[in-house]
């Protein structure tokens, strides 16, 4: 270490950690360093492009008479707000020639295309006057007139001619009815209309007798099955409200036991656990740092659940990679327990059993080893000498080094 500070042109009373936090030191002056030499540049490019804008407004401010002194910065910036507001006027006044031509263009062809239909119509005024027999417009009125009355005419002889075909039929019977029409007496068909006039008047009034006694007897029938329904209705309610009040006895016995027996299996699996997910859940509250207090085998499923601190449950499979390989972990140190407790406890052998573990897991890891230890001999293989130590420093091992 006092080499490699020389060589680095270091004090040689520098630690591992003051190295550590002199280089960071070095690296954050670099860094600022970089930052400001990049200001500096940032900011010669922005004098750059105002110089650039200051050569292409000078000639531009002179050629319109606006005064602007090279030394003034926000002189420069009114001028060219000047400049553009100009243009912007003179773009807009283009513009609104430009529309005006456009829109004198429009107007010309709409006049164009308006004298046009005007010679036309005039054309077709003239054809239709010449179909009409005469070159005067009120005559030609006037004919149109007397042909419209004579087409309405024409239209009122055929309705009333279809209305008399309805009533005597089509064919010869409707020119055997014009025939008895035209030789009736107009005084005897009035009287005989009179006759049954009168007789229709009869018979009308005969249907609107006929008609409300047919109602009252319709609301009759009506209030006869409604009374019927009600009744059923009525034993109908009286048939589910028993049904109702039945099943919700049934539920309240159902719920009730549902929750004794939920209380029950709760009960059962915090007190009746195997002896293997009893030694297991002291090893995992060992080896995790009493973060994880209670491991259970639910009854009737195939996993495990363990329990935290703040008493949320989690599965297997919702732990981080570390906390998972603690938990099997440990579910082997409950089961070599187990087993040691119904047979000669054996030696336990592992190669490599905390390659997977941070150092905090692996310090606690090593210390439950060094309880397992106390009923069973410990073989701990490894290739790392930081894990060796850790294990003759946490649990007191003692180190074998093999020979290759």
């Amino acid at each position: 270490w006092q080499i490699w500070l020389e060589g680095q042109g270091l004090p040689a009373g520098f630690a591992p950690d003051t190295v550590v936090e002199f280089m960071g030191q070095v690296e954050t002056g670099r860094a600022r360093l970089e930052q400001v030499n990049d200001n500096r540049r940032r900011v010669s490019a922005i004098e750059y492009d105002i110089q650039q804008f200051r050569e292409q407004v000078e000639p531009l401010a002179a050629r319109h008479g606006l005064p602007l002194d090279s030394g003034d910065q926000r002189q420069l910036a009114l001028v060219a707000d000047e400049l553009v507001r100009r243009l912007e006027e003179t773009q807009t006044a283009f513009s609104d020639r430009e529309r005006s031509r456009g829109e004198v263009d429009e107007n010309r062809q709409s006049l164009e295309d308006r004298k046009r239909r005007l010679q036309s119509a005039e054309e077709e005024l003239a054809a239709l006057l010449e179909s009409g027999g005469t070159d005067d417009d009120e005559e030609f009125r006037r004919r149109a007139r007397q042909n419209a009355e004579r087409m309405d005419l024409e239209r009122q002889q055929d309705e009333h001619r279809r209305a008399l075909e309805r009533l005597s039929g089509p064919g010869p019977q409707f020119e055997t009815f014009r025939a008895d029409l035209s030789s009736a007496d107009p005084a005897a068909l009035e009287e005989e209309s009179g006759r049954l006039s009168h007789l229709l008047a009869e018979v009308e009034d005969r249907r609107d007798t006929l008609r409300e006694e047919r109602g009252g007897i319709a609301t009759e029938l009506e209030q006869l099955v409604s009374e019927e329904e009600s009744s059923a209705l009525r034993i109908r309610k009286s048939t589910l409200e028993e049904q109702l009040r039945e099943n919700a006895r049934e539920w309240s016995r159902l719920t009730i036991a549902e929750a004794l027996l939920e209380k029950t299996r709760q009960k059962f699996e915090q007190e009746r656990q195997p002896s293997v997910i009893r030694y297991a859940e002291k090893f995992f509250a060992s080896v995790t740092g009493d973060r994880y207090q209670r491991l259970f085998a639910p009854i009737g499923e195939q996993t495990v659940t363990v329990t935290d601190s703040t008493g949320a449950s989690k599965q297997p499979g919702e732990l981080s990679r570390g906390t998972r390989e603690q938990l099997y972990l440990a579910l082997r140190f409950g089961l070599i327990r187990e087993f040691g407790e119904h047979a000669e406890c054996l030696p336990v052998i592992v190669d490599e059993a905390l390659v997977n573990f941070d150092p905090e897991r692996a310090r606690l890891a090593a210390e439950s080893f060094a309880q397992l230890s106390e009923t069973n001999q410990v073989l701990v293989f490894t290739c790392h000498p930081a894990t060796a130590e850790m294990f003759a420093d946490a649990a007191g091992a003692q180190v074998i080094r093999l020979s290759r």
